[in-house]
């Protein structure tokens, strides 16, 4: 009798086991579940929970990083790696190495919310969210989750730790930020199901971070932990509202934070080791059955006071499936193992985990591992597609907060004298270039008040503030001296301001000299140029502001205009025309010169009002030697 009811326990854990994957997000098919049986039945207790661990692996250190990571492949049998940073080829080297010597196939993870522009050098970045959240369609934000995950594929790449869906409604935030789509849960919602799907689509795995949302506070998990001190209707409705949608969408994994979070789990602990918020409130209240990641587990907001292995051994029984950049596996494991050999962990919690893990390898194709090829590798990541996407984008994104008596665009040029002040940094080239297209627009360096009056004869005063774009991080805060030429503006001239960084640097400008406001967001080649041709009417102007600045500047704010007849400029794939086909004008120009058909000539091309090629060749005449 004792036998005959083990055998139907275990025949209903089975049934429930077998309906749990079936209802996951990760679920393909019959064939997926007998891969991942076979792979697990076949695995000892040690080799299981080595699934669970992630660790990070770096493609600019030494032979004996290299050598200690083959070790934890070898002898911990880890079930992941993540690639830090920084060099395309040498990763693609090291994860043909890896993976050659690992008995199970390891699953790649790398953080890509921009692309793989943000681990790996001389790779073009896609805007960031704050910039993507401006935009008023998402299909531009599929079209950007879709390109990561063709640059994923390039590397070998099966994990993107994205797209963040923190609603950023604290402008001191030091780590969210630019990161964020913006402060409105629905919009962030949708832009983040739009991104997801972009990338799932792809079959490379999308992680919704990070939850329960890290967007209201000063405080960087990083360095400390953070309180998020919302209570619990105002934390579903906010931040915890984009999880929901992502989960509702078929998001295949979400990434805990490192927050103290009292409406969730009022003891203290950080939410990645509490089994109220990962396994009561995430897995249960939620019903999330994909994968659940910790973030990275060498944080101060986790780690800080606590030992390395035994994190490793809370974040799992909280109900995390994956340990993400653990400190220290063999002991992380060995208390895994105790825990689960004394009943402390039941065995079945460890199935679900390492059988989820399993069905992620399976959905991204390592059941057939391929060895991956690094020639062009460069060339690939930097496709001409991807930059045309970026460079419609930050056209779409121009957003236009202010507009007094209409005077963007500026629509009559004759007899009209224009001025350009740059503010903060040199990098605007582009911008004063493109402003020149149009008509002749002059330079005039301002550093202090007594200056201002040297553009007191000008009809229009166009003004750009240009910020670091260095990383996501930097600040947006204008410095005193530009806020003092912004209030001081010459009251006889028409005054367009461009700011060239996040809306928050909006913030604390007192604006009331300026006739119309754009919003750039970022300070890259494509903005300069979007913002120029928005300003000359080269095209539409119908971004949204994607946060709330202050009390004047609200999120979903925008006032559109539309394009005069103008033409702008844009990369030739942004009217789909092949770059490399149109380069061959070059040879034929060059050929002319060469065999004395002309002393030269200049060539431009024009398709959907845009300029797309513009080049001048040799020189005026055969005599002289004017360019």
């Amino acid at each position: 009798m004792k036998r005959f009811l083990i055998a139907i326990f275990s025949s209903v854990l089975l049934q429930t086991s077998l309906e749990a994957q079936q209802d996951s997000p990760l679920y393909l098919d019959s064939l997926q579940l007998q891969w991942v049986d076979a792979q697990y039945n076949a695995m000892t207790l040690d080799e299981k929970v080595g699934q669970l661990f992630m660790v990070s692996a770096y493609s600019n250190r030494d032979a004996a990083h290299e050598s200690e990571i083959e070790k934890l492949i070898t002898e911990e049998h880890i079930g992941g790696l993540i690639f830090m940073q920084d060099q395309a080829e040498h990763q693609l080297q090291l994860t043909n190495r890896f993976q050659k010597a690992s008995k199970i196939p390891l699953l790649i993870g790398m953080d890509a919310e921009w692309g793989l522009a943000m681990r790996l050098k001389g790779v073009e970045r896609f805007p960031w969210n704050m910039t993507l959240g401006a935009l008023r369609d998402t299909q531009y934000i599929f079209q950007v989750g879709q390109s990561i995950a063709f640059q994923a594929h390039r590397m070998g790449v099966h994990f993107n730790f994205a797209p963040s869906v923190d609603v950023n409604v604290n402008p001191n935030n030091p780590i969210i930020g630019n990161r964020s789509f913006g402060s409105d849960p629905l919009r962030v919602a949708l832009n983040g199901v739009a991104y997801m799907k972009g990338l799932q689509t792809q079959r490379v795995i999308s992680s919704a971070k990070h939850f329960p949302g890290h967007g209201d506070t000063d405080q960087d998990s990083h360095k400390t932990l953070p309180t998020i001190s919302a209570n619990l209707q105002d934390l579903e409705k906010y931040h915890i509202a984009p999880f929901k949608k992502l989960i509702d969408e078929g998001v295949y994994s979400v990434m805990v934070a490192h927050l103290n979070v009292p409406a969730l789990d009022n003891s203290g602990v950080p939410s990645t080791l509490s089994s109220k918020i990962v396994t009561d409130y995430l897995k249960g209240k939620l019903g999330f059955k994909g994968i659940v990641i910790t973030d990275a587990l060498n944080m101060d907001g986790v780690a800080k006071g606590r030992e390395a292995g035994e994190i490793d051994y809370l974040a799992f029984k909280a109900g995390n499936d994956i340990l993400l950049f653990s400190q220290q596996v063999k002991s992380g494991k060995a208390k895994i193992i105790k825990a689960i050999e004394s009943g402390d962990i039941p065995e079945a919690r460890l199935e679900e985990s390492v059988k989820k893990i399993l069905m992620a390898k399976y959905l991204v194709g390592l059941h057939e591992p391929k060895t991956l090829s690094a020639e062009q590798v460069l060339q690939d990541l930097n496709s001409n597609m991807y930059k045309a996407l970026s460079n419609k984008i930050y056209e779409k994104a121009t957003t236009l907060v202010k507009n007094k008596q209409n005077i963007v665009p500026i629509k009559t040029l004759e007899q009209q004298k224009i001025a350009f002040v740059p503010l903060e940094e040199d990098n605007y080239q582009t911008f004063h270039d493109a402003l020149n297209r149009y008509t002749k627009v002059d330079l005039i360096k301002i550093s202090n008040a007594s200056q201002l009056n040297r553009l007191n004869n000008y009809d229009y005063v166009i003004v750009g503030a240009f910020l670091s774009n260095e990383t996501v991080y930097k600040s947006y805060k204008l410095s005193n001296q530009s806020k003092m030429i912004l209030e001081n503006m010459p009251a006889n001239s028409k005054v367009i301001f461009s700011l060239f960084t996040s809306p928050y640097g909006l913030k604390d400008l007192n604006l009331k000299n300026i006739d119309a406001v754009l919003v750039q967001y970022q300070n890259t080649n494509d903005a300069q140029s979007a913002s120029a041709q928005a300003i000359f009417g080269a095209i539409d102007v119908d971004g949204i502001l994607p946060v709330e600045v202050n009390q004047k500047w609200k999120a979903g704010q925008s006032i559109t205009t539309q394009k005069i007849n103008r033409l702008g400029e844009a990369l030739p794939e942004v009217v789909g025309v092949n770059s490399t086909v149109l380069s061959k004008i070059d040879m034929i120009a060059e050929d002319a010169i060469a065999k004395g058909y002309t002393p030269g000539m200049q060539i431009l091309v024009a398709k959907d009002n845009k300029i797309i090629y513009d080049k001048a060749f040799g020189n005026h005449t055969k005599s002289e030697k004017k360019k």
